[in-house]
């Protein structure tokens, strides 16, 4: 599929339509005042706030067959999630305004926080392609844009309510984590990638595509959304302090060096677990292991600010 009618940078005449989810942190609220303010950048052609997920895929799959070329996704990562697996390798281009909670995939977009600023970045500003991630099992399949996780984070999403997160904010998360490490198990792993098999026993699992795990909290600096890899590594082993201590380099911005993290950089992995756990695919729990786990390069274009990567051509690509 060529994408040979996508831009490298947008413009304030470009037709373009806005989809808020309301169940958001702040969607709802905002959703006038933002209304507003792209209203006086941009052509706005019709403004969503959708009540339901079948409701946002409907609104959205119905302005695609329209010929519309540019979105604006409010919301958070859950949202802009479900938004890349409706517009996954279409010729449109997404701009993401940071509605939600932890926001972990705009924060790796280097773009303006202030609304104004955003919105300028958001009318005429740079268009680049980034990597999905790519979940399947024996059923189903779902592209992700930041991370699959299996163990303490799967656990701690179910513990979370929206009501919670909408009030407390990134205050919701410390709260449930002590519930959720006391109610996960140590699973094992079985990582097949390469020629190469690694079976070890962890309580966390996480498969990342891009730069930033959590919110502002980055994993590598030579990680990215356009290296053409998923990165794979646990929490440390079944014992509480690995974990601990794999977290802790994290949030204080170090790289991941820990034999425990069981580290690898690839373009697929075929992950298989002791006993079968549940998958959380940005923010959302979704299926069970076993599942393959593989990077999608040019899955969807993005207004962002950071360097577009020259192995990856504007023009024609397929």
């Amino acid at each position: 599929m060529k994408f040979v009618d996508i831009l490298t940078q947008t413009s304030p005449d470009d037709p373009t339509v806005l989809v808020v989810n309301p169940h958001s942190r702040t969607g709802r609220e905002r959703f006038e005042d933002v209304k507003q303010a792209l209203e006086g950048a941009m052509n706005v052609v019709d403004a969503v706030l959708p009540d339901n997920e079948a409701e946002f895929r409907d609104v959205i799959e119905s302005y695609c067959h329209q010929r519309i070329r540019r979105f604006i996704i409010g919301g958070g990562d859950g949202t802009l999630s479900a938004a890349a697996n409706i517009l996954a390798y279409r010729p449109v281009v997404v701009g993401v305004l940071p509605l939600g909670t932890g926001n972990t995939f705009f924060s790796g977009l280097n773009l303006p926080t202030s609304l104004p600023r955003l919105i300028d970045v958001l009318a005429s500003g740079p268009v680049v392609p980034i990597d999905l991630g790519l979940a399947e099992t024996d059923t189903t399949h779902r592209y992700f844009l930041n991370t699959a996780t299996l163990g303490v984070s799967e656990r701690l999403t179910q513990l979370l309510t929206g009501e919670s997160k909408r009030k407390l904010g990134w205050l919701a998360w410390p709260k449930g984590v002590r519930k959720a490490i006391m109610q996960t198990p140590v699973f094992q792993v079985r990582l097949e990638y390469w020629n190469r098999v690694d079976i070890f026993r962890t309580r966390q699992l996480i498969i990342a595509k891009g730069r930033n795990l959590a919110g502002p909290v980055f994993m590598l600096d030579h990680a990215s959304y356009q290296d053409g890899h998923v990165h794979v590594f646990s929490l440390g082993g079944k014992d509480w302090w690995s974990l601990f201590k794999v977290a802790g380099r994290l949030v204080l911005g170090r790289q991941i060096s820990d034999r425990s993290a069981h580290y690898c950089a690839v373009k697929e992995v075929h992950v298989t677990t002791d006993p079968p756990m549940a998958i959380d695919i940005d923010g959302d729990v979704w299926g069970r292991t076993p599942c393959r786990f593989t990077a999608h390069p040019r899955g969807l274009w993005v207004v962002a600010r950071f360097n577009v990567k020259t192995s990856y051509g504007i023009q024609g690509v397929s």
